[in-house]
């Protein structure tokens, strides 16, 4: 049938291992496709069915190296979890993802799906062409709410996410692993779709919180049950270890300077770049800022290198005047961005693997195509945000920024003054 032939697309094999310790996603990595990495110290106090974490703790020996995973992440965001909680679980995963991305050197491939009454996709293994585009994104994500339908989730997997055109590499023999995280007995049939998706071969892990059902859980996950099975006491205990945001970034601040702002509402626009940069680490070693305007061309302010503390840059963009235009090339100057404000001569280290951010900052629509800066940005893999004001470019940085979570909307330029970063840079906000 349509659920089996989508599934029969996934394929994996086993590895015989000796059981390792209680490291949730030391684990998962073990027992997909024979793909058995250096363990990934995320010290969660777990505990599988009836043992003690003390009893759990033993070395292991790797059986293959270097082996590629793409690994689904499917989220609880029910009203029984609230919004509290759920903050817990954001930093879980961006913990989570941040490790199996350093440990596995670049091996793995990413996807989020939320559930709650309804499944909604965060991201696909191929939306983010970087992990750190998927972690921005996990920073920027928005709890739903609703009932507890996990099932239905297994199934929105299965149709939607497990396919070559979002990305899976099942076709070239690439293990596939769910992890499931849930606190609670789900509202739907669970079995059907979980045998589905075990019979084809899917590494089944299954994270049980608080209220979780423990047979729902083994219902839901591969065998041996032993480890794909945690259950953990509290939403608190997946913050058991410090969450590292990212610490380093070149960051370009791209700020309208036409008349869609005007003389008259450019120091509030003015105003909200500091208040972005205001919380910021910024530094040669840590967060490097640049700013420029654009209008009929892109007029550079500053580059990246060009100050190497928050206080110069601070007074460089509070000294920012008006310049003005008539038109607003916001397409010529996303292709400058890249080739001229992140490269390695202005301060640029993405050659270093550090990530690179872009923040627009839009007040009316681009009089020039975009969409050769924006496949450029996204080729590069720039972590792209927006904020818009008024509306009437919102469409436009939807399309532009990495994920339309990531773009902030303003009624109008007073609206601007009471506006925080809301997020938009969280993921290069020091802890």
């Amino acid at each position: 049938d349509e659920e089996t032939s989508a599934a029969t697309t996934v394929r994996s094999s086993g590895c015989p291992v000796r059981r390792t310790s209680f490291l949730l996603f030391g684990t998962v990595v073990r027992y997909i496709n024979r793909a058995v990495v250096t363990a990934i110290p995320l010290d969660l106090p777990l505990s599988r069915h009836g043992e003690s974490p003390q009893n759990q703790v033993s070395s292991f020996e790797d059986c293959a190296q270097g082996l590629a995973a793409d690994i689904y992440f499917l989220v609880d965001s029910s009203w029984s979890m609230g919004q509290e909680n759920f903050e817990h679980v954001r930093q879980f995963l961006y913990s989570v993802v941040k490790a199996l991305h350093e440990g596995g050197g670049g091996r793995f491939q990413f996807a989020l799906v939320q559930y709650s009454g309804s499944p909604k996709t965060e991201f696909q293994l191929n939306t983010y062409p970087s992990p750190l585009g998927a972690l921005a994104h996990i920073q920027a994500m928005v709890y739903q709410g609703g009932g507890t339908r996990t099932g239905l989730g297994l199934d929105f997997l299965i149709r939607a996410h497990l396919n070559a055109a979002a990305g899976s590499r099942a076709g070239m023999g690439v293990a596939q692993a769910v992890v499931i995280l849930t606190d609670g007995r789900s509202q739907d049939d669970v079995a059907e779709p979980a045998q589905v998706l075990q019979l084809a071969g899917v590494n089944m892990f299954v994270v049980g919180v608080q209220d979780a059902v423990d047979w729902e859980l083994r219902e839901m996950a591969s065998v041996p049950q032993d480890v794909h099975v945690f259950s953990v006491d509290s939403f608190q205990a997946l913050r058991d270890r410090e969450i590292s945001k990212i610490t380093s970034a070149d960051l370009v601040l791209l700020i309208d300077g036409s008349e869609n702002v005007g003389a008259a509402n450019f120091p509030r626009v003015r105003d909200l770049a500091m208040k972005v940069i205001e919380g910021l680490d910024v530094g040669r070693d840590t967060i490097r800022v640049a700013v420029a305007l654009y209008s009929m061309d892109l007029e550079v302010k500053f580059f990246l290198n060009s100050y190497d503390t928050k206080a110069a840059v601070l007074d460089a963009v509070k000294a920012l005047q008006f310049t003005g235009g008539n038109e607003a090339n916001l397409g010529a100057a996303l292709e400058k961005v890249t080739g001229i404000l992140l490269n390695p001569t202005s301060g640029g280290r993405a050659e270093e693997g550090v990530p690179q951010a872009l923040v627009v900052i839009s007040a009316g629509p681009s009089n020039d195509d975009f969409s050769a800066g924006d496949r450029a940005l996204k080729a590069a893999s720039i972590i792209t945000f927006g904020v818009v004001v008024g509306g009437m470019a919102t469409a436009e940085l939807e399309t532009i920024a990495s994920d339309k979570s990531f773009v902030l909307s303003a009624p109008d330029f007073r609206a601007v003054a009471s506006m925080g970063d809301q997020g938009i840079c969280d993921t290069f906000k020091t802890p």
